[in-house]
């Protein structure tokens, strides 16, 4: 196990070496082994895994590790140069599945957290960045924009979903769109707006007009599927599968639900009209157990007050048609039949 090095508070996990003098550490200091140096004259402190805290159920530390390189990497940008593809994802906190992450090849024996890339661009006809720790690229300024986040030049989130068609297929880069349209929010009647957007579906539909680029069908695919509504992936994939050539209703995402104007909870998916709820059921609505206990009086209050609740588990999801199937067995139950939207 690494000995600790005592750091002044002002330096944060990433700082240059010259701000590690600065601040009082000596040259020895700053060849510590508690110190890692993933690029020329910048070091960071890796994260220590803590055994004693909960896990945070959201945690994804491939994201987490390539946010921290990504952000060592911005301390020594080279003039011109900006983030992109999967390190301005995650600096966004875009969520990505494993195939968008950039990697070390020929090392796949290692964690994946352990060999992420940096992923930075140049504006064409620059020389696209180098070094160990960096996938480099040339970007076309018209195809990629950029904007500042924090003190960092990254890839617009439009731009980046765009840019990583060519390593994902249709039904990730909806799941990205997703994310990047979403509107997170506190429901209920005191419920507020968290923040805008990441992106409009202006914004998306401009990175698909802005010119050729690899991808560019799976895109168009994909961008008539976005939707506003989706907290996660998981709860994307479920609305694809509720959606796609089954002859089921459109369903209302994120909506919260009430009965005599008392507010009972908010659900991913739901239809209003035939009063049932789909709630996809990630492990931690089982391994919290305050979400469970509340995910029950939640339910308790949907069928005092007539609702039907489908729950839907990620081993549901890997039966083709199941969810669909459970979906359609309820709403007929409530009323529906094929012949009516």
């Amino acid at each position: 196990m690494r000995p600790p090095l005592p750091l002044p508070p002002q330096l944060g996990t990433a700082f240059s070496r010259a701000e590690g003098l600065a601040a009082g550490l000596t040259p020895k200091q700053l060849r510590h082994p508690a110190l890692a140096i993933p690029f020329r004259r910048i070091r960071i402190v890796p994260q220590q895994a803590d055994d004693d805290g909960e896990p945070d159920p959201f945690a994804d530390p491939v994201a987490d590790a390539l946010r921290a390189l990504s952000d060592a990497y911005a301390r020594a940008l080279p003039e011109g140069v900006h983030l992109s593809h999967s390190s301005a994802a995650v600096l966004h906190g875009i969520p990505l599945p494993r195939r968008a992450f950039a990697q070390l090849r020929g090392e796949a024996w290692r964690p994946l957290a352990d060999r992420v890339l940096v992923e930075a661009s140049t504006p064409r006809p620059g020389r696209a960045p180098r070094g160990p720790r960096v996938r480099g690229h040339q970007s076309v300024p018209a195809l990629q924009p950029v904007m500042t986040l924090g003190r960092v030049l990254v890839a617009t989130p439009a731009a980046t979903w765009a840019s990583l068609a060519g390593r994902l297929d249709v039904d990730e880069l909806v799941a990205i769109g997703d994310a990047i349209v979403r509107i997170p929010r506190i429901p209920g009647p005191f419920g507020r707006v968290l923040r805008a957007p990441l992106a409009t579906f202006d914004d998306l539909d401009a990175v698909i007009r802005s010119g050729r680029r690899v991808g560019i069908v799976k895109l168009r695919e994909a961008r008539a599927l976005v939707r506003v509504g989706s907290a996660s992936p998981k709860e994307t994939e479920l609305r694809c599968a509720l959606t796609a050539g089954t002859a089921l209703p459109a369903p209302v995402l994120d909506f919260d639900v009430y009965a005599r104007g008392v507010f009972l909870g908010c659900s991913e998916i739901a239809y209003p009209e035939y009063q049932v709820a789909v709630e996809y059921e990630g492990d931690y609505h089982r391994t919290d157990r305050r979400r469970w206990a509340k995910d029950i009086d939640k339910y308790q209050a949907y069928a005092e007050a007539g609702w039907r609740v489908v729950q839907i588990t990620a081993e549901h999801l890997r039966r083709t048609g199941e969810p669909a199937r459970r979906v359609r067995t309820a709403l007929r139950q409530a009323g529906w039949s094929p012949g009516l939207r």
